[in-house]
């Protein structure tokens, strides 16, 4: 498999992990303040903008480090995904409630829109702040690349479950079942140093 796609994959696999929970909470916001989807659709991707900014800079901070221990920066996803794994294992947690979304006490669609998503993107930071310092800086404008498609992906898809309520609840039952999986599979990709190396710089 050519290695930009493989970056291109995994990114965006990592994007799904890290962000199927703020997807059911983008439906919830759509639904709710539908009057001003054009603010919640600024807010999240001003929210993407921000995570990925940050996991950029985790990427950025991390380069001093010895090269051959970057790829141990893996284990944050692998331990992210084991823990849901265990959780979910022991029923302790349960798919995402639309209806129990707490959306409420901020004014405006696209302040609560940025509130709950960066409040919720901590897995993707760090996620993808592991991916940025395990690649170069040629793999790195793939990811970058990626994870605006992906918003852009997250936003269609979203607008769309709101008109399908079938789709949004499927989502709503089981895409929590397979985060802990993908997780452990990326940080797994990021561990053992696979195509992110590869590319020039």
């Amino acid at each position: 498999m050519d290695s930009s796609l493989t970056i291109v994959s995994i990114a965006a696999v990592a994007y799904i992990a890290t962000n199927l929970d703020n997807f059911i909470l983008l439906v919830a916001l759509l639904a709710r303040y539908r009057s001003q989807k054009s603010h919640v659709v600024a807010g999240y991707f001003t929210c993407v903008l921000l995570i990925g900014l940050m996991g950029y800079g985790i990427g950025a901070a991390a380069e001093n480090a010895p090269v051959e221990y970057l790829g141990l920066l893996g284990v944050a996803p692998i331990t992210i995904g084991a823990i849901e794994l265990f959780r979910m294992r022991r029923g302790e947690k349960q798919a995402i409630d639309f209806g129990g979304t707490s959306i409420g006490g901020v004014r405006t669609a696209f302040m609560a829109t940025i509130f709950i998503q960066i409040a919720n993107g901590t897995d993707t930071v760090i996620t993808f702040g592991a991916l940025f310092t395990d690649s170069t800086r040629s793999a790195d404008t793939l990811i970058i690349f990626t994870l605006a498609a992906m918003a852009v992906i997250f936003v269609l898809v979203a607008d769309y479950a709101i008109r399908h309520p079938a789709l949004g609840k499927f989502i709503q039952s089981y895409a929590y079942r397979v985060t802990p999986f993908i997780l452990i599979a990326v940080g797994s990709y990021i561990l053992f140093n696979t195509a992110t190396d590869l590319m020039p710089g």
